[in-house]
């Protein structure tokens, strides 16, 4: 989550809001409504397949045999806040919804003339008008609000080639038969030392996209640590998922691991006090965070990483809440990504950890277990050659190997010292030659100013795109996505309002809603207008994006907790992990285009 936001979130979790509904207007080509009738008409599934046969020129077509096996009396209803929004009337999940109906990819590209479903959508939306106030695209006909601000129901999967989607992503790119200068020892070694980092070979890696893959993966580590778990995390929450958590925590504990937490102060207080008393009732050291002055009051720890026995760790961008846990993309939950990491490069976030206890550990609480660890690993890792510059030539001089698991971590402390981050995405992007892709939360800079990192890094992203042969592209959040945990919290309560019939909570929360996906929207294309003039392309993604990833020249890959603003860029504490690794590119590919489907591209 983004660094001043949080404050205003939290509690607690559940299910996801309301969805659908029903009647009027049809498409024309030229971009124009016919208008809405002000009277709400109920439907049921059957007509308004009917609705989206006639007035999506049958490009929208109800799922075979979904009349079939679900209640065909459902009915929908227009909402009242937003007459082209569709709601079920009754309790149904977003993914029922998007499911239900089906979108013909093939013959939408084909009618557009464009070589590309991501193109194919831009011109779809160049030809819409936008309107201002709402800060939302008009739409040729009503749309499902588990669609959000897409004109489609949501594309969970891809079934073509990912240059279908997307024509930068050809299949015929092979790592092996190009050169980059991530590939050359000197430049690993110079930023070696500019960052006080080192590569490691052989790590096997999984990104872990959303709550869904990464959740179970946390509570396996839990469960199978036999020496030591060795959590950082900014926030955990007291709700369904972060109890389980915390349970299998204390159980650790008593089955004699060492478990410990590094945590952010303030939240700490806040809204985590409850989960830590319980972890320090039993006896679990807890470590809190708190380097904030009169000057700097939104740094934070904003650290993700959960190390197993120095064998196992996963680092990323999620918290411990519901809105993560529970989250697969789809849900209006939390857009997130974790990456598990097995290999050297765990002995590197070790030590990091290590380094970070030491330092903010008043009680001095030894921490004997960790170091032994680390000085058995880092011996074994030299002795096996994936650890040290020595190697460097040995890795990255071979085609075979130079995508082997090649990992630089790097954890940052307070005022982004002395692994600094946003030295490393510089850096790499220096030394891009093709592409450059980045989802992050929101983006701040200031290019009149251009003394912070967070400006120099946008400035180079615009120096980048203006080339003629350079594709940069960023994924942020927009109207759907809204406040973030706030705007999901809302969600959330005005679901439980229409469970309970009160109309009230429904009538008051639901403009809130809209109104703060409004005030995002507006702020985030008003400062990414800049590196649109400069040719970068921009996503808006239909819920809320808190993952932070970089992906550069098809080649390395970044996922970490860093957001793009000058809290992350100066300030906070933050990890990040860039890797060149075959199987860890593709899994990045994949899910990069599956994102920018579901997104609203940014126009001028």
């Amino acid at each position: 989550m983004t660094g001043g936001r949080v404050m205003r979130i939290y509690i607690i979790s559940c299910f996801i809001l309301i969805v659908l509904a029903s009647s009027c207007v049809s498409f024309r080509g030229g971009g124009t409504f016919d208008g809405c009738p002000e009277e709400s008409k109920k439907v049921s599934l059957n007509e308004l397949a009917n609705y989206y046969d006639q007035h999506s020129n049958e490009m929208i077509k109800l799922i075979s045999g979904k009349s079939e096996s679900i209640d065909t009396t459902l009915r929908f209803k227009w909402d009242p806040f937003f007459k082209k929004r569709i709601l079920p009337v009754g309790s149904v999940t977003m993914e029922e919804v998007q499911t239900l109906f089906e979108f013909d990819e093939k013959r939408f590209v084909l009618g557009s003339g464009q070589s590309d479903f991501c193109s194919a959508v831009y011109r779809y939306y160049l030809n819409r008008t936008f309107n201002e106030k709402k800060q939302t695209y008009d739409r040729p006909y009503r749309y499902l609000n588990a669609w959000g601000s897409l004109f489609f129901p949501p594309i969970h999967e891809l079934t073509n080639p990912l240059s279908f989607y997307h024509s930068e992503f050809t299949e015929d790119f092979d790592p092996e038969k190009v050169t980059s200068k991530y590939f050359d020892p000197e430049f690993q070694k110079q930023l070696d030392r500019e960052t006080q980092t080192e590569l490691t070979y052989g790590n096997k890696l999984r990104a872990l996209f959303n709550g869904t893959e990464s959740f179970p993966e946390k509570l396996r580590l839990i469960r199978q640590a036999k020496k030591f778990l060795y959590v950082a995390v900014m926030t955990i929450v007291s709700d369904e998922t972060g109890q389980e958590l915390i349970r299998a925590m204390v159980n650790a504990k008593r089955a004699g691991v060492d478990v410990r937490l590094i945590t952010e102060g303030f939240y700490t207080f806040s809204i985590s006090n409850y989960c830590i008393g319980v972890l320090e009732r039993e006896g679990i050291p807890v470590v809190r965070v708190d380097d904030k002055s009169l000057s700097q009051l939104n740094r934070m720890f904003h650290d993700k990483m959960w190390i197993r026995d120095g064998e196992e760790a996963i680092l990323g961008g999620m918290n411990v809440l519901n809105y993560e846990n529970k989250s697969n993309g789809f849900n209006f939950l939390n857009r997130d990504t974790d990456i598990l990491i097995e290999g050297p490069a765990v002995t590197s976030l070790l030590q990091s950890y290590i380094n970070l206890w030491k330092k903010y550990d008043t009680s001095l609480c030894p921490i004997a277990v960790g170091e032994y660890t680390i000085a058995t690993n880092l011996a074994k890792e030299r002795v096996e050659g994936n650890r040290g510059s020595e190697n460097y030539e040995r890795w990255l001089g071979n085609p075979k190997t130079r995508m082997n698991g090649i990992c630089r971590t790097a954890v940052q402390g307070n005022n982004a010292e002395p692994q600094k981050i946003v030295m490393l995405l510089l850096r790499y992007l220096e030394a891009a030659e093709h592409s450059f892709y980045m989802t992050s939360p929101e983006i701040e800079f200031d290019l009149d100013r251009k003394t912070e990192y967070e400006d120099m890094l946008a400035q180079l992203i615009m120096d980048k795109a203006s080339g003629s042969d350079f594709y940069a592209e960023y994924i942020t959040n927009g109207f759907d996505g809204g406040q973030g945990e706030k705007s999901i919290f809302t969600r959330r309560s005005v679901n439980d309002a229409v469970l309970v019939g009160e109309d009230f909570w429904i009538n008051m929360l639901t403009p809130l809603i809209d109104e703060d996906g409004r005030d995002v929207n507006k702020r985030v294309r008003k400062v990414f207008l800049p590196l649109l003039k400069a040719g970068v392309h921009g996503f808006q993604y239909f819920n809320y994006m808190h993952a932070k990833e970089f992906y550069y020249d098809r080649l390395l890959v970044g996922i970490g907790s860093w957001n793009f603003d000058g809290f992350s860029a100066n300030n906070n504490h933050e990890c990040v992990i860039f890797c060149l690794d075959k199987n860890l590119r593709l899994q990045m590919e994949k899910h990069l285009v599956l994102d920018m489907v579901n997104s609203v591209p940014i126009i001028e």
